[in-house]
């Protein structure tokens, strides 16, 4: 059996108004904090509704042909990438290098500046180096995600300089990241 206390201290007759006004308080805040709690509901299922109504089934075929749409863009861009990094010679290695950072992004394009700042232009311009290359076989494209793709590329590179007019010839493959910004 539990026992409840009163304050002794107040009469009896003045604990009910107390009660009834605290009750009256309550019963104040109840009605807003329905109301409050049917718009958020509302909203939040009209938001459920519209996106609903807006969703559109995206099949394979269609992102095949948007893949396919992409693929021309980003087989010229690296082309354009290829051939800037095997094509210069001591008196374009300026323009070489602007057109590379204009199009390039992150962290080789970071990287690219920071070996040009470094002297790299003046070095290759020193020596008088040069590089010829060609793309023997892709670039082949393949996508990583809509706005990603990776091109890969055999390549061959001759480079001469002063000291090895012959130059040396490299074959080998170039991976390259394009991403669309």
């Amino acid at each position: 059996m539990v026992k409840e206390e009163t304050d002794r201290s107040i009469p009896p007759a003045a604990q009910a108004p107390a009660a009834r006004a605290s009750s009256r308080d309550r019963k104040r805040w109840l009605i807003p904090a329905l109301a409050a709690g049917l718009v958020v509901s509302l909203a939040l299922a009209a938001t459920f509704v519209a996106l609903w109504i807006t969703n559109v089934d995206t099949s394979a075929e269609d992102v095949g042909e948007f893949m396919n749409d992409q693929r021309p863009v980003a087989e010229r861009r690296s082309i354009e990438v290829i051939n800037l990094l095997m094509n210069y010679d001591s008196t374009n290695i300026d323009d070489v290098a602007d057109r590379m950072l204009e199009i390039s992004t992150g962290n080789f394009r970071q990287d690219y500046e920071e070996t040009f700042s470094a002297g790299l232009g003046e070095a290759i311009e020193k020596v008088s180096a040069s590089s010829r290359g060609q793309i023997l076989n892709g670039p082949e494209i393949s996508f990583r995600s809509g706005s990603e793709a990776l091109a890969i590329a055999r390549v061959t590179q001759t480079t001469q300089n002063d000291e090895n007019p012959a130059g040396n010839t490299f074959d080998y493959v170039i991976e390259i990241t394009l991403i669309d910004t």
